[in-house]
């Protein structure tokens, strides 16, 4: 997996966190980018007027899986990918910034797969959370053990819901973390 950013963050000390080493990477990723881009040029408008789900899983690069540039999509991440966590970003994107495609990306061995919501709130209530706060939120787990129809039920509900574009062009896809390959689902 490629990226612009720099490797210095892995060399911390024990005292230091990675906000107190931002500065110092930033310098980093500044010479390294250079003027490749202009991005006050281009705009918030995504240039591929595209916007990508995906998980907030830290071994995925969104931008180079799918052979994307800095000013070319939206990525949306969150646990798990999911299309429902994603609607109120879609929104914004579609309707202020001229987005029409969207493109659902899970991937091969996912922390989402590993529990039920069932299980979840009972972990985080005996962790000593208040009950009525962990019994508010969804926490999303997979809904099948199939990642191909966990991928085909969050492209159905985007192109079911009341507030995303009825002529949007959405696909979902599987990227495979052992190899970096993408498939497409739908």
């Amino acid at each position: 997996m490629s990226s612009i950013l720099p490797n210095v963050l892995s060399s911390s000390s024990s005292n230091m966190s990675v906000a107190d080493e931002i500065p110092k990477s930033n310098e980093v990723y500044v010479t390294k980018r250079g003027a490749k881009l202009n991005l006050e040029e281009i705009g918030p408008k995504p240039t591929k007027k595209v916007a990508l789900i995906c998980c907030m899983d830290a071994r995925i690069d969104a931008f180079s899986a799918f052979g994307l540039k800095e000013g070319e999509s939206h990525i949306i991440r969150n646990g798990g990918g999911r299309a429902s966590d994603s609607i109120r970003s879609l929104v914004i994107s579609q309707q202020q910034l001229g987005t029409d495609e969207i493109i659902i990306m899970h991937h091969t061995d996912c922390g989402f797969f590993t529990f039920s919501e069932s299980e979840f709130r009972s972990t985080l209530k005996s962790n000593g959370l208040p009950g009525p706060d962990v019994d508010a939120m969804s926490f999303m787990p997979m809904s099948s053990d199939d990642i191909d129809d966990n991928v085909k039920a969050d492209v159905e509900y985007l192109k079911n819901h009341p507030l995303i574009k009825k002529e949007s062009k959405v696909s979902g896809w599987v990227h495979e973390l052992k190899d970096g390959s993408v498939r497409r689902v739908v």
